[in-house]
This record gives structure tokens, C-alpha cells and sequence, in this order.
């Protein structure tokens, strides 16, 4: 299969969709039976909406990857706080690490 023929992120593929949907609604709506006027203003309603839209979905990513970098650090600290106290335990000979005679 050509890697071109495919998207390569998440991202991409959904900018790639939301920019046909664009284009289409804008030829939809120049090709309207509408006066300049109507069309400019639905327009121009339009976008204004898509952009409020696309507004909402930013702060909403942005909200969302602030949770998963706060529970990421948090995993690591729990980790790094595992590792360090096994570390502890096996580096200083406690009796209980002894071997009985």
C-alpha cells in the first residue's frame, strides 16, 4: 500500500476532513438560488460558527492533554517512588534482607 495514500496522524486525517467539509459547504453555498447578500451573510454565519467550534474542540484538547500530563507525572512519581524505596531496602543490608544461618 503507498504510505501516501494514508494519513500518517490522527491529526492530519482530521484536518484533511474538516478542510473538505469546508470546501464543500462553500460551494454549496455559492451555487445557492440566494442574492449575494444572503449567501455573504450565511457565509459568513457560518464561520463564525465552525470557528467557535473549532475554538471549544482547542480549549477542550488543550484541558484534556493538562489531565494526562498531570496523571503521567503522577504515575511516574509513584514509580520513581517504588524504585527508589526498593533500591533502599536491598542497598543497605536490612536484617530482614540477611540470610539465616
Amino acid at each position: 500500500m503507498d504510505d501516501r495514500a494514508t494519513c500518517s496522524t490522527y491529526s492530519t486525517c482530521m484536518l484533511s476532513f474538516l478542510a473538505g467539509g469546508v470546501a464543500g459547504a462553500a460551494v454549496a453555498l455559492l451555487m445557492a438560488p440566494q442574492s449575494g447578500s444572503a449567501t455573504r451573510e450565511l457565509m459568513g454565519r457560518k464561520l463564525r460558527d465552525t470557528a467557535d467550534s473549532a475554538r471549544e474542540l482547542k480549549d477542550e484538547v488543550v484541558r484534556r492533554g493538562g489531565e494526562l500530563r498531570e496523571e503521567a507525572a503522577h504515575r511516574v512519581g509513584e514509580a520513581a517512588s517504588a524504585l527508589a524505596g526498593n533500591g533502599r531496602r536491598k542497598g543497605r543490608g536490612n536484617a530482614d534482607d540477611a540470610p539465616s544461618a
